[in-house]
């Protein structure tokens, strides 16, 4: 569980990250988006290989386009 912990402190920063920058990724993808594209981040900055968990993004209900396209957002938005 200790990944997940770490996946999810991830995941607030970004969040306030977005609030601060009044990002408008919010009116773009719907909130459940966001948390997978900031998940899919955290876990790739922390090279855990998601080889494994490939199904883990259906639970976020998400395609990889969606996926890739915050991903990309909110890379822009910590650069």
């Amino acid at each position: 569980m200790c990944w997940l912990m770490v996946v999810l402190a991830h995941f607030i920063k970004a969040v306030i990250l977005l609030c601060r920058l009044r990002s408008s990724l919010w009116l773009q993808f719907k909130p459940h988006h966001i948390a997978a594209g900031a998940a899919y981040l955290a876990a790739k900055f922390l090279n855990f290989d998601l080889a494994f968990y490939q199904n883990i993004w259906r639970e976020f209900e998400t395609t990889p386009a969606i996926l890739q396209d915050v991903s990309q957002q909110l890379m822009e938005l910590f650069q």
